[in-house]
């Protein structure tokens, strides 16, 4: 699968990925003699190195440079929100850089191939909505059947693969086939996040309806539903990525 960034400093490289799904400061969060991650001790050195958004003070600039000095340069870097310090060091280090472009789309271990503004991996992408619907200050749970495809047992919003519809339309569609629910109320289109789980890729359209009422007729797809209160989302095994789904629409 192929996406598209900007590059900061242009070239074509193939290596292995480390990523680091958070802010990153180089300054204090990169030991450039060594060629790690300080808080995980993961080493960057002749790797790409993929992370969420650069951080911290324009010192930084130098360490990006000084992994260079000391002989422990990334292969790569490829950040989703760059700032000054990054654009900075990836130009005077003369490293092969990349921006807008999520950490949540790698995992470690992945073989990426840049060629200019573009990064290439094996993954099976899928299009999906997750809608999470909310009363007062409760939302709603749905644990998934043993009769869909994927994620039996978990528990989750509501979703569904986008075939033919756009995404809003399709959320609408999805909330009436699995909850009955007609006309829910769009609080808040979060837009698109990423899910990565093994070879499977997830492109994750989120959406936030309002309810006026909690009653709830769930279909074949889910066995049983829960109206929860934010904080108690931790106490449930869900799909891979609800956590965040739920942040970038309610925090």
């Amino acid at each position: 699968m192929r996406f598209k960034g900007k590059s900061i400093f242009k070239g074509r490289v193939e290596g292995e990925c480390v990523v680091y799904n958070s802010g990153l400061s180089f300054l204090g969060g990169v030991d450039p003699t060594k060629g790690i991650i300080n808080e995980n001790g993961k080493n960057i050195s002749d790797r790409v190195l993929s992370f969420e958004r650069s951080i911290g003070s324009t010192v930084g600039s130098y360490i990006i440079y000084g992994l260079k000095y000391y002989g422990n340069p990334p292969m790569a870097m490829i950040v989703n929100v760059p700032d000054e310090t990054f654009i900075t060091g990836a130009l005077v280090a003369e490293i092969p850089s990349l921006a807008y472009i999520s950490s949540y789309i790698f995992q470690d271990g992945d073989i990426v191939h840049i060629d200019g503004d573009y990064v290439e991996i094996d993954v099976d992408l899928k299009e999906v909505v997750t809608s999470i619907l909310v009363h007062g200050d409760e939302m709603l749970l749905l644990r998934r059947s043993s009769r869909v495809s994927t994620y039996q047992g978990k528990w989750a919003g509501v979703s569904g693969y986008i075939e033919g519809l756009d995404p809003q339309s399709t959320a609408i569609k999805e909330i009436k086939e699995e909850t009955g629910i007609e006309n829910p109320v769009l609080i808040r289109n979060g837009g698109k996040i990423y899910v990565r789980d093994g070879k499977r890729l997830w492109a994750v359209h989120t959406f936030l309806f309002h309810l006026k009422n909690k009653n709830v007729n769930i279909d074949w797809e889910h066995t049983e539903y829960k109206w929860i209160k934010l904080k108690e989302l931790k106490n449930f095994e869900t799909v891979p990525g609800l956590d965040r789904v739920v942040q970038n629409l309610l925090l």
